[in-house]
């Protein structure tokens, strides 16, 4: 499935840039007090074309938790420029990339037990060919 593949995608580059502790489910904040969320907002209507091409406008939201707050808005601003210029093709070919913007990193006055929270959104348009 072409959306989880890009999930995968993410949290692989997430991870090659230096951020651990990447999730696509809010993790057990027990076990993982330090977390970095990936997780898919409401998407838009996918989009067929007369040739049976079709578009998925997506939104991924990206959420850092982390113990301090500087700690938090570092990692989130890090998450964001590596996402805006990794490449984030597939890697099995489920989907190609159309275009992707993400919104800035911005506080989120959460989490009740005293963790920092920060987070920003990606806009995702992918493509399959139907031939």
């Amino acid at each position: 499935m072409a959306a989880l593949d890009l999930l995968d995608v993410m949290r692989r580059r997430l991870n090659e840039g230096g951020i651990t502790d990447v999730f696509t489910t809010m993790p057990d904040g027990r076990r993982f007090p330090e977390s970095v969320t990936i997780a898919f907002g409401v998407p838009d209507r996918k989009i067929v074309y007369y040739d049976g091409t079709t578009t998925s406008p997506l939104r991924v939201t990206v959420i850092v938790m982390r113990v301090s707050e500087y700690e938090a808005m570092a990692t989130a601003q890090l998450a964001e420029s590596i996402l805006a210029t990794s490449p984030l093709d597939s890697e099995n070919g489920s989907y190609e990339l159309e275009s992707f913007e993400t919104t800035d990193p911005q506080p989120l006055p959460w989490d009740e037990s005293g963790r920092f929270v920060w987070a920003f959104d990606a806009y995702i348009d992918t493509r399959k060919d139907f031939f």
